[in-house]
């Protein structure tokens, strides 16, 4: 690259050198048909204009100087390996100020236009962190401006911009959620500059509008976003057929993505059906209409597929295309289908040997694949299929966990990477569930789980850390470079969709993530902490106020000597005062002599402080003083 740019730049400073007024010179009675050219001299003007004529050259070779200055300086800021779109771009300003599009090789603007914008990941990192803090962008790209004027001097100097400039610049589009602009791009692209599209063309275009659809949407403005994202969607596959261009699995990926933000459960369907050869009404059998050319169903469009069910709100397909989709039957079942027991359907027993097996598109979940579907089914209300997916994850965290161990006892540094850990957002749904219902005994079993999981936690990093000073160095081996065509990792976010892989899968499984033992224990130890602040601050304080409502209403029936239900007993019966103060552990409120406390008090009397609540003030009836009970 260093090399090339020196060229361009020799070149440049050529062209600038060659800029001289040359004339022909010969008297006007001459003849001659053949004349040498050479720099003005008149030989007819005086001293004054002789001057002039040298003051004119100075200024010249002045101009010319500041324009090599400016050139080399640019040239140096190209060909430096560290990045920086500041200088870059203030440099390619300095030199266009001095000279005009022309002057520049094409080249020369091509590598401006990448490099005077930062980067895909830093510009993501900024526009996030300008949200979290509430500074929305007034522009939907900070750095529009600056590509249009690249390409307008693209343009000025004779030349048309290609179709991997404009893949640049709906990359930057894509990565800001910028859509209007990247359809504007497209429509250029294809009816002004005649360039034919390709499917990254197309890609980068969803993955701006997917993108736009996951950052942070005003109310008043979701409907409006929600009907431009499915009109325009709609718009590309149209095109995009049109073109016959093949549906490839990342812009799959990309449209699924879409339909599931603007809920278009019609086109889910059928993209389902087309795309992976899933029919989600019975997803245990083929399609009646699929495709020869199927996409290969990936972690990722599990998740998408399950957070689309949950949206729609039916739990009862949510949990059975969890459980088809992970654990499928095997290709022999379906030679057993038969519709003998169908009293409905009369049309005679089918031979089972004469169907052909049929292998269920299916893909292992991981830790979003549990924490969306607890989400949605703790959302729904389902108290009983929340505690049986929770339970089936802590045992599943342990299963991989010893799996792990194994693997790393035979293969310390060939070990692929686990796909699933116990987190805090796979606790938290079903602790939302418990809390809102007042389940106290799913609330309790919750409080075990998260007990027991940062107990296990803690010995897993003690256990991972000795093994960390016990292993032996990693043989060094060269850097292998992989295969162009094998496809990326799964993805959780519409910009980690790798457009530049093809869509042909490979004929060998791609290659899994090796298990990085120092990234391991960073998140197990992200995990223990995050676990360790909800428990303290946010389940004890719940768990407090919910048992104390819990006593504060069963007081009241005791009080006005009503029966109660007792699970030692098993059955209703009336409890004395006292008996019931022992027995739900009441205390005297414990308060200065000035008879002020440090909490907040509630309408019931009972002290709120940091975390959960303090003993009761005293009641002005005594209501739960043992010594006014006769």
């Amino acid at each position: 690259m260093r090399r090339q740019l020196s060229k361009v730049c020799f070149s440049a400073t050529s062209q600038i050198h060659s800029l001289r007024r040359v004339v022909h010179t010969s008297a006007h009675s001459s003849s001659a048909t053949v004349l040498s050219l050479h720099i003005v001299h008149d030989a007819y003007s005086g001293a004054s204009t002789t001057a002039a004529s040298q003051r004119s050259s100075k200024y010249m070779s002045s101009r010319d100087i500041i324009q090599e200055e400016k050139l080399s300086a640019l040239m140096e800021v190209l060909s430096c390996k560290t990045r920086s779109y500041a200088r870059v771009w203030s440099c390619y300003v300095d030199f266009m100020n001095y000279a005009e599009c022309d002057d520049l090789p094409l080249e020369v603007h091509q590598a401006v236009l990448r490099r005077c914008v930062p980067g895909a990941y830093t510009l993501r990192a900024w526009t996030a962190r300008r949200m979290q803090v509430g500074q929305t962008p007034c522009i939907p790209h900070h750095f529009e401006a600056r590509l249009k004027t690249v390409i307008r001097n693209i343009r000025a100097t004779g030349a048309d911009a290609t179709l991997d400039d404009y893949h640049v610049i709906l990359h930057q589009f894509a990565v800001a959620g910028h859509y209007t602009g990247a359809m504007q791009v497209l429509t250029e692209l294809t009816h002004v500059c005649k360039l034919n599209p390709e499917s990254k063309t197309f890609g980068l275009c969803l993955k701006a509008i997917a993108h736009r659809l996951s950052l942070p949407i005003y109310k008043v403005q979701r409907a409006d976003l929600l009907a431009d994202a499915s009109k325009l969607c709609r718009k590309l596959l149209k095109e995009m057929s049109a073109r016959d261009m093949p549906l490839t699995s990342f812009n799959l990926d990309l449209v699924i993505r879409i339909l599931k933000e603007v809920l278009d459960q019609e086109g889910f369907y059928q993209l389902m059906k087309l795309g992976y050869g899933i029919d989600l009404d019975y997803p245990d059998h083929p399609p009646l209409q699929g495709s020869s050319m199927l996409s290969p169903f990936s972690t990722a469009a599990l998740n998408t597929t399950l957070d689309m069910l949950g949206r729609l709100g039916n739990v009862a397909k949510l949990v059975q295309t969890f459980e088809v989709l992970t654990q499928p039957l095997p290709p022999q079942a379906s030679q057993h289908y038969s519709q003998e027991f169908d009293d409905e359907d009369d049309f005679g027993i089918t031979n089972p040997a004469s169907t052909e097996p049929h292998q269920t598109p299916h893909a292992r979940p991981n830790t979003t694949s549990y924490n969306i579907l607890l989400k949605h089914i703790s959302r729904a209300g389902h108290a009983t299929f929340a505690r049986h997916y929770l339970y089936q994850a802590v045992r599943l965290d342990r299963s991989v966990d010893r799996h792990l161990r194994s693997q790393l006892y035979h293969n310390p540094h060939g070990t692929p990477a686990p796909h699933f850990s116990l987190n805090r957002g796979t606790i938290i749904p079903v602790f939302g569930e418990a809390n809102r219902d007042k389940n106290m005994e799913l609330m309790r079993w919750v409080g075990w789980v998260a007990r027991q999981t940062i107990r296990r936690k803690k010995n897993d990093i003690a256990w991972y850390s000795e093994l960390r000073d016990s292993l032996p160095s990693p043989p060094s081996e060269p850097p292998s470079s992989h295969s162009p065509s094998s496809p990326p990792p799964d993805v959780s976010t519409a910009l980690d969709v790798d457009l530049d892989t093809p869509s042909m899968p490979p004929e060998s499984p791609p290659p899994e993530k090796i298990f990085d033992i120092n990234l391991h224990l960073t998140i197990l130890q992200k995990n223990l902490d995050e676990l360790v602040a909800w428990y303290e601050n946010h389940y004890e304080v719940a768990l407090s106020r919910a048992t104390q409502r819990v006593k504060e209403r069963l007081g009241r029936r005791v009080w006005a000597e009503k029966n109660i239900y007792l699970l030692s007993k098993n059955a209703r019966v009336n409890v004395p005062r006292n008996a019931w103060t022992r027995m739900v552990n009441f205390k005297q409120g414990k308060t200065s002599f000035s008879g002020e406390h440090s909490g907040r008090i509630m309408r019931n009397g009972w002290v709120a402080g940091y975390k959960g609540l303090r003993a009761p003030r005293p009641q002005p009836l005594q209501f739960f003083d043992p010594s006014s009970m006769g």
